[in-house]
């Protein structure tokens, strides 16, 4: 870690102010930093509530057709939280391209100055 902040600092002279220069300055200023790094939790999400949503409704009919010895609510419990999960990350996508396309403007303290009431 060290050498990548010497190294950073002798490339670029405007650095030379003897800062923290290796949080500061990314290694690769011209490259934009990938999709995956964006998208990585809403995807999570969604394979995580697909395999809920999956794995519940397999219980719920295993439970209602009494093929197998499943507890009560494990399959509708499976169901509702993998539902969840689901449209919480297909809901994710739209507004992390929303946030990406138009810049956050909002005050100091983070809200929209819509919500503020001036």
């Amino acid at each position: 870690m060290l050498s990548t902040a010497s190294t950073i600092s002798t490339m670029d002279p405007s650095c030379q102010d003897g800062g923290d220069t290796e949080a500061s300055t990314p290694l690769h200023p011209q490259q934009a930093p990938s999709c995956w790094l964006f998208y990585s939790r809403p995807i999570l999400a969604i394979g995580v509530g697909a395999l809920l949503f999956g794995s519940g409704t397999a219980l719920s009919l295993l439970y209602f057709t009494q093929t197998a010895s499943v507890p009560y609510l494990l399959g509708p419990l499976l169901l509702s939280v993998g539902l969840m999960f689901l449209v919480t990350g297909l809901v994710w996508i739209p507004v992390l391209k929303q946030s990406q396309s138009q810049p956050w403007e909002g005050t100091a303290g983070g809200a929209p100055a819509a919500l503020i009431g001036d």
